[in-house]
């Protein structure tokens, strides 16, 4: 689960993730960092192979969630946190 701009969004990692985001984004895992760090509009194509996935439970439209992500200072730590990635960048990440 979790939390942009006051909405809930149920979450689970795919098993193909990096193929999912580099169809998204043109980048992989690897790159995450630098791809949180490019805006929200980066940002929840980072998070898109997470969601929608539940029974029920369209995946939310793109732009709307760029605009969450924009406005929830929260955002982007969230996002990082899924991407497990250390807690020093996530702090820089969300620094920003």
């Amino acid at each position: 689960m979790i939390m942009i701009n006051g909405k809930s969004f149920r979450t689970s990692k795919p098993q193909d993730l990096d193929q999912k985001l580099v169809a998204l984004t043109g980048h992989g895992q690897h790159e995450v960092q630098a791809l949180l760090s490019a805006g929200p509009s980066l940002a929840a194509r980072v998070l898109m192979p997470y969601l929608g996935k539940h029974e029920g439970e369209p995946a939310p439209d793109l732009n709307e969630l760029a605009n969450d992500i924009a406005a929830d200072p929260d955002a982007i730590g969230a996002i990082a946190k899924l991407y497990a990635l250390p807690a020093d960048t996530v702090e820089e990440l969300v620094a920003q």
